[in-house]
């Protein structure tokens, strides 16, 4: 009674989270590849749940249905089936559990469904990836609008005091319209996780955590001390940018790389599959055959895995340790299914196959969704740039003219004049250094939220690593300070 109760809290555990049809994908292209060395439904189901995978735990349940409470597999698959809130993946139970029942060799019909799901996923991420062209050109949109509201404000406070906090209002409220855009734009895109953990991942990997967490602290302290020395705001944002760049710039190497590994990969598991097959001969033994001229950015990871096989022997380690030096959670999916489809007896040739085309049509994917990203990145980037320096340009034009007004009014006696005097009284023209001050503040604030949002937005477009947001960052913040350090200077030389 006890195990039913367990078993019932897990299934609804379970049912809670979500599935994507990339993990439906992942999952049944192992479960094909393993059925295929001619493995018994227990077998097939107790190598399913031990699968780092969200849908794994479903055939978890189902094995242990069947072990526990004596529910034939067909049952079991309706059982667990009816109660998943996806619709793909209970269709597809129901599905499996008909299959299981009229007796369909299982084999056969998993690589069926493996490839109709790697239909459905493809299709699932291109009208992604058309929503997520719509909402980056949303996100252009909504940037102008928030620089657009600070020159209004500046072009306001030159005519009439409109006050601190309805100016203030007014740029939370774009602040806050542009994050919100932002995040909806994460959201529209395609979720996946291209990496494997960083301190699993490969060298570059590693290092950019580790300058994360010394250069992060460091950025702060920098800028803070900088700002209470009276520095001027665009070196502060020089120097910030400056030493949060190394964090983005090996990221960016190592993403690069990554990429360039999960493209590899699929090459590499026909070749040596085929090799291993033709040969007759084991993987150890086919590796040592190979030429790697054909996988350049992979060669080092295949190296040490060859030196680690013929100097170890523990394959299961030795694979587990490839994938993820990889650094690509992909090549690491990829070749587990392949590595094991040929321990458990599977023909390497055909295990390599099917390893290859889950890899490739992954990849492929990937490299349409880089250059929508691509488009938008360079955009936003020039985007920021330009809008900074317009921002900043009608800044020291208010400067320019409060001067003109201070001019002006210091020969008029006081009270008198009728453009003093309708000052005075109604608030026009009442521009003194209080609020140059607070324009300068609320400007410099504004500029430093708009190169947070854009680093996030081109991020989120790209499906990158979070710590690649330093690399637009600090892109982002030393254009920024450029344009408050040289921009004033041509305004002065244009006044005058």
């Amino acid at each position: 009674m006890k195990s039913s109760q367990s078993l019932q809290k897990r299934i609804a555990k379970a049912f809670s989270d979500g599935i994507t049809n990339f993990d439906l994908y992942h999952q049944l292209t192992f479960m094909a590849a393993t059925s295929a060395a001619g493995l018994s439904r227990n077998r097939v189901f107790a190598l399913a749940k031990t699968l780092e995978n969200p849908a794994a735990e479903y055939f978890g349940m189902i094995e242990e249905l069947a072990a526990t409470l004596r529910v034939s597999f067909p049952d079991a698959c309706r059982l667990v089936g009816q109660k998943v809130d996806s619709e793909n993946v209970r269709n597809f139970l129901l599905r499996f559990g008909d299959a299981l029942g009229s007796g369909e060799p299982l084999a056969p019909y998993l690589a069926r469904e493996a490839r109709i799901q790697g239909a459905n996923y493809e299709n699932e991420y291109e009208r992604l990836l058309e929503s997520l062209k719509k909402w980056t050109d949303a996100y252009t949109s909504v940037t102008v609008s928030m620089a657009l509201i600070v020159i209004i404000n500046m072009v306001s406070m030159m005519i009439y005091d409109l006050g601190v906090e309805t100016m203030a209002m007014m740029v939370m409220v774009a602040i806050m319209g542009g994050f919100g855009v932002a995040w909806i734009l994460s959201r529209a895109a395609p979720q996946e996780v291209k990496n494997v953990g960083l301190k699993k991942g490969t060298k570059e990997q590693q290092l950019s955590q580790k300058l994360a967490l010394i250069l992060g602290p460091v950025t702060v302290v920098v800028a803070a001390g900088m700002m209470v020395l009276g520095v001027p705001d665009g070196w502060v944002m020089v120097a910030a940018g400056v030493v949060m760049a190394p964090i983005g710039l090996v990221a960016m190497r190592a993403e690069n790389q990554v990429d360039k590994k999960a493209e590899e990969l699929s090459s590499f598991l026909r070749s040596l599959g085929g090799t291993a097959s033709s040969r007759g001969s084991t993987l150890r033994e086919s590796l040592n055959n190979i030429k790697m001229g054909s996988f350049p950015t992979l060669e080092p990871d295949v190296e040490r895995l060859r030196l680690r096989l013929n100097a170890l022997g523990f394959s299961e380690i030795c694979w587990d340790m490839f994938g993820n030096e990889t650094g690509s959670k992909l090549a690491r999916q990829a070749s587990s299914i392949f590595y094991e489809s040929v321990r458990l007896g599977g023909d390497p040739e055909q295990s390599g196959l099917l390893a290859s085309e889950f890899a490739t049509s992954t990849a492929m994917l990937r490299a349409k969704r880089k250059g929508v990203a691509g488009t938008f990145r360079w955009l936003t980037i020039i985007m920021h740039g330009v809008l900074t320096a317009l921002m900043v340009f009608l800044l020291a034009i208010m400067g320019q003219f409060m001067q003109m007004l201070n001019d002006a009014m210091a020969g008029v006696p006081e009270g008198g004049g009728s453009m003093a005097g309708m000052g005075a009284t109604t608030g026009m023209f009442s521009f003194g250094e209080l609020q140059m001050s607070f324009m300068q503040k609320m400007t410099m604030g504004t500029v430093i939220m708009m190169a947070l949002i854009n680093a996030f937005a081109v991020v989120s477009g790209e499906g990158s690593q979070i710590l690649k947001i330093f690399f637009y960052l600090s892109i982002l913040l030393i254009f920024s300070g450029l344009n408050f350090l040289f921009v004033p200077s041509v305004v002065d030389g244009i006044w005058l």
